[in-house]
């Protein structure tokens, strides 16, 4: 019978016996069979890790810039883009605007319109923003054994395939659904 080296708890034997029943499970563990849990997990502490890492800015500061820098666009349009509600959107773009990051322009004809655009020091902020967060994403993947990292980075390149044609599936559905 296979026993592993516990730390001992309260006083209790400091080893843990597998029997020949459990072997099943264990191999089932280490298959990936709480591979989504842990999954979704990792993703939810990456993902603060990352915001940690950003200085002058939240995570959705940087998400809605990253948007308005890659195209001037309408409120509206970057609500849905971001995946985020209008009021929401509000909140993250007067934190933009008053940094001097992003500014608001009138749509001529639409009253409520309103295109954004980011500024001079939004670009800059941005750039910095992002070699933060590359610097700190580098500390990360310096931690994974060297033969497991290129598979890591390659998981992190097909994930982000697959957002984006998830992204663009959306879209084509939404367009579908409003020209209707």
């Amino acid at each position: 019978m296979p026993a592993d080296r516990r730390p001992a708890i309260e006083g209790r034997s400091a080893h843990v016996i597998r029997y020949p029943n459990d072997v099943g499970t264990e191999r089932a563990r280490r298959a990936g069979a709480d591979l989504p849990a842990d999954s979704v997990r990792t993703l939810a502490i990456v993902s603060r890790i990352l915001e940690r890492s950003l200085t002058d800015m939240t995570l959705p500061q940087f998400r809605v810039l990253g948007l308005i820098a890659r195209a001037p666009e309408r409120a509206n349009q970057l609500a849905r883009q971001a995946a985020i509600s209008r009021p929401s959107l509000t909140g993250v773009l007067d934190g933009l605007e008053s940094h001097g990051w992003v500014r608001r322009r009138e749509v001529d004809g639409d009253r409520r319109g309103v295109e954004l655009e980011a500024t001079a020091a939004g670009r800059v902020a941005l750039d910095g923003a992002h070699a933060a967060v590359q610097a700190r994403l580098a500390e990360l993947l310096e931690l994974v054994p060297a033969a497991r990292r290129d598979a890591a980075l390659d998981g992190l390149v097909a994930l982000g395939e697959a957002i984006q044609i998830d992204l663009e599936h959306r879209r084509a559905a939404r367009d579908a659904g409003s020209s209707t």
